[in-house]
């Protein structure tokens, strides 16, 4: 199930968002995940949480940090970003990177799955 995680969310990141004018341009939502170093996911979590206070309307931005979460073993904080996201994608009106509600969808249903064997869905 990780396996699947990690190849759905690192193995294909070619998608990009253009940073909107009233983000600050130091920090955009590809630095979540930029420079990913798997000894130091504290440093890389940081990053994402401002890279989240940045952009937390975008659905992209929640993804990249469920990823991490999951890596990090914080699953309950992870599927927390995913229905957050979701919910952005519910009534947002434009379209989203078909690519993040893919990877979205996979990890809702992973946290569906996970919640039904420990009882809580």
């Amino acid at each position: 199930m990780i396996s699947g995680l990690l190849l759905t969310g690192l193995g294909c990141r070619s998608r990009s968002e253009p940073k909107p004018a009233t983000v600050s341009p130091e920090i955009s939502i590809a630095d979540c995940m930029s420079d990913l170093d798997l000894n130091k996911l504290d440093k890389a979590l940081q990053l994402c949480n401002q890279v989240v206070d940045a952009h937390g309307d975008k659905p992209a931005a929640l993804a990249d940090r469920s990823l991490l979460l999951t890596l990090m073993g914080k699953t309950d904080q992870a599927c927390a970003d995913v229905t957050q996201a979701l919910a952005l994608l519910s009534k947002g009106s434009r379209t989203a990177d078909p690519m993040v509600v893919h990877e979205l969808k996979v990890r809702h249903k992973s946290c569906k799955q996970r919640d039904t064997i420990l009882g809580n869905g």
